[in-house]
This record gives structure tokens, C-alpha cells and sequence, in this order.
């Protein structure tokens, strides 16, 4: 008899993106990073940096530092959002014998408040404050207006037996014979108990709305939260809809190179949604995803064969101006991609994580010997005698 073998159900996560302690302010990070790379072995004067940034102009110091720096203007790998675009290796290949690439997502930061998400734009009057990606921003929003709509329209409540209820809207349940095609969609089995036939029924129906006992497991979840239920038509679910509750069915709203920060992040969209900084999670889970996938192109690719390559990742943290003091920018640190030209140490066999990246960082001198006086190399080019450029015709 033949037997059909099914694959279960995997889920994947994102792995923990830690900041407290490990954030680097970029005239810091910069240098270090030169060192790393000498350190590994990369050539001095002969080393091309490139970055994968948003386009922001809030992104223009870390592009700064690595010219000053790596001594040249850094070669653009960026798309929206801190995307890396794996197509335009191979030209980054032809410009230096050594190779480096970093590349950052970016969120705001209020030292004063702790917040993450806003940025002030010193050349926008009025009130200046807005969001600090403004593309990654957009990609969420829709999600973020249907999680909190959803939020204010599911309602937990007791009656008059002693059952506890979850009351939700229609539009909310995939029904067996009538699926929500797109939106948020409420995972009833993790909250409701099915019956001997696997079969999830509601207790009662209303115009608009399905009601169902929950499951005692769920009732014991929101015990240990201290969590009092009310009679009546009790309370909305608020921030007790944790990301996994829910999931979305979404035809992707973007339609330019969005779309792929929008692919990234839409299996992530309830933990992004629900979480105190949506910005924040959302930059750390793209970069997190873009680092996986960046590597696997690395490896794939002819052109950095042979060659001495680093390829960093990590969060750009962007501050305002604060307490006098000018904007700036701070790295943190996800993983490191390293090969090296002579062959690559076992050490770097695997991906360099977060921590031991850190560590490897902050081993280096802050201050780099090699570093390009950038005022005097201006002074030069404004000296230079000027030349006769003609048509060949």
C-alpha cells in the first residue's frame, strides 16, 4: 500500500537582534572596521568599500566615514529600505582588489525619551518630526491601520454561565466556505477549542459578528497575565492580540523596488505590527533576512571568487540633532560574511554573529593611521589647473 509522506508544517524565526551595549557611534565604527579589514589582510589604498543604504539623507555621515576613511567614495549597492541590490556584485568587484560591503537598515532614536522610530529633518519648518525610514514606514502602515482597526473590533467577554468568549467580526475568521481573501486573519485554533470532528463552532452569530468559547488553555494564558474578565459585552482585546493570534492574507500594496522590502517582511508583519517600535522590529527582521540572502549571493558569485571580501550587516541607529550637538549615527552589529583571497580560516568557515562581531570590532584601535584628510584632498582639486576639455567631432 502506498503511503503519501507529508513535510510538517516549519516555522521560521528571526534570530535575537540585540542592541543594549553593542551600538557603535559611526566615527568610531568606521575606523575599526578599516583596521578589521587590514587585520584580515586587505591592502592599503587598494581596498573598495561599498554600502547598502537607504537613500535618506540622514544616511550621509556613515557614507562620510567610509570615505574618509577607506580613502575612496563608496560604491552604491543601496535599494529602499536598506535592500542590497546582489545584481550589481559583479561592477563592485571591478573596482578595487579588496572588497568591502556594509550594509544597514535604519530607524530613529530620542535619546530623551528612549523612542525609537522618529526622525527631525533640520531643512523641513514646522514641525520637522517624522518617521526616520520613511520608505520601511510605508511598507508597514497598511498592516500596522488593520492591526490596531482588528485590536478595537475583537471583544473578550464572560456571561452569565461563566464562559469565557471571544466575539470577532466576519470579516476577521477564514472560514471553511467562505476564506478571507486578504486582510488580517484571527487564528481561531489558538485561541478556541475544536471539537471530536476538528471542527471550530461558534456558540452564537449576529449580524456582523461570530462568538466562540475559548479554549481553557487560552483562559489559562490569560490568567497568569492577571487578566479580568468583564461581563456583558466585556472589552476590546486590545494589546492582548499578540502576534500569534493573527496573520496576514495581503496582496502586496507596493508596486516599484518596495516590493521586495515588502516580501521580506510580510511572513514577520504580526510580530512587526505588534511590537512597541514597529520601525525598530521591522529594520532589525529586514536585515536580518537581506543578511541570509546577501550571503548565499556572495557565494554564488563568480566575481568575488579568489578574493579578499568582508560583507557586514547591522542596524543604523539615526539621532537628531541633540543638546547642541549635530546629527549623527550609530552601527550596530548583526553578522559578518568573511573570505579571504589565500583561503579562509576555519573561524570563518560560518557567518561571524553578533556578539563575537562586536567583540572582533572593538578589539581594533578606534583611530585609523591611513585615514584621508578630506578638507586638504577638496583644497587640492580646487588648486588643480583647468583643463581644455573639447568634443572629439
Amino acid at each position: 500500500m502506498f503511503n503519501a509522506y507529508r513535510e510538517p508544517y516549519v516555522v521560521r524565526e528571526v534570530a535575537p537582534f540585540n542592541i543594549d551595549g553593542l551600538a557603535i557611534p559611526y566615527p568610531e565604527f568606521v575606523p575599526r572596521l578599516y583596521n578589521f579589514c587590514r587585520k584580515l589582510g586587505f591592502q592599503k589604498g587598494r581596498t573598495m568599500p561599498s554600502r547598502a543604504f537607504c537613500s535618506d539623507e540622514n544616511q550621509g555621515l556613515p557614507i562620510i566615514l567610509l570615505t574618509k576613511h577607506f580613502g575612496i567614495f563608496p560604491f552604491n549597492h543601496g535599494r529602499v529600505g536598506g535592500m542590497l541590490a546582489v545584481g550589481r556584485h559583479g561592477p563592485h568587484a571591478q573596482h578595487g582588489d579588496d572588497l568591502v560591503i556594509v550594509q544597514a537598515s535604519h530607524v530613529g532614536y530620542d535619546p530623551d525619551s528612549g523612542e525609537y522610530g522618529a526622525y527631525k529633518r533640520p531643512d523641513l519648518s514646522g514641525d520637522n518630526r517624522c518617521a526616520s525610514c520613511g520608505k520601511l514606514t510605508h511598507v508597514i502602515s497598511p498592516y500596522l491601520e488593520r492591526y490596531f482597526f482588528a485590536r478595537e473590533r475583537i471583544f473578550l467577554s464572560r456571561d452569565e454561565n461563566g464562559r469565557c468568549l471571544i466575539t470577532t467580526k466576519n470579516s476577521f475568521v477564514d472560514f471553511g466556505s467562505r476564506p478571507v481573501e486578504h486582510g488580517l486573519v484571527i487564528k481561531l485554533s489558538n485561541i478556541v477549542a475544536q471539537d471530536n470532528q476538528g471542527i471550530i463552532r461558534p456558540i452564537s452569530a449576529a449580524s456582523t459578528t461570530q462568538t466562540y468559547e475559548v479554549s481553557p488553555a487560552f483562559r489559562h494564558r490569560l490568567q497568569e497575565q492577571n487578566y479580568t474578565w468583564k461581563s456583558g459585552i466585556g472589552e476590546s482585546i486590545g494589546k492582548l492580540l499578540t502576534s500569534d493570534l493573527f496573520y496576514f492574507k495581503e496582496n502586496f500594496h507596493e508596486t516599484d523596488d518596495s516590493i521586495l522590502l515588502e516580501r521580506n517582511l510580510i511572513e514577520f508583519m504580526p510580530d512587526i505590527v505588534s511590537a512597541r517600535y514597529p520601525s525598530l522590529r521591522a529594520a532589525k527582521t529586514n536585515i536580518q533576512l537581506e543578511f541570509a540572502r546577501v550571503v548565499e549571493s556572495i557565494r554564488r558569485c563568480d566575481e568575488y571568487k579568489g578574493r579578499n571580501l568582508l560583507y557586514i550587516a547591522g542596524l543604523n541607529i539615526d539621532i537628531s540633532e541633540y543638546k547642541g550637538f549635530p546629527p549623527t549615527n550609530y552601527f550596530v552589529p548583526w553578522a559578518a560574511h568573511v573570505q579571504l583571497q589565500g583561503g579562509t580560516p576555519d573561524e570563518y568557515t560560518h557567518p561571524v554573529e553578533q556578539q563575537a562581531l562586536f567583540a572582533g570590532l572593538m578589539a581594533q584601535s578606534s583611530i585609523n593611521p591611513d585615514q584621508t584628510d578630506l578638507k586638504e584632498k577638496i583644497h587640492s582639486m580646487l588648486k588643480a589647473p583647468r583643463l581644455d576639455i573639447r568634443s572629439s567631432r
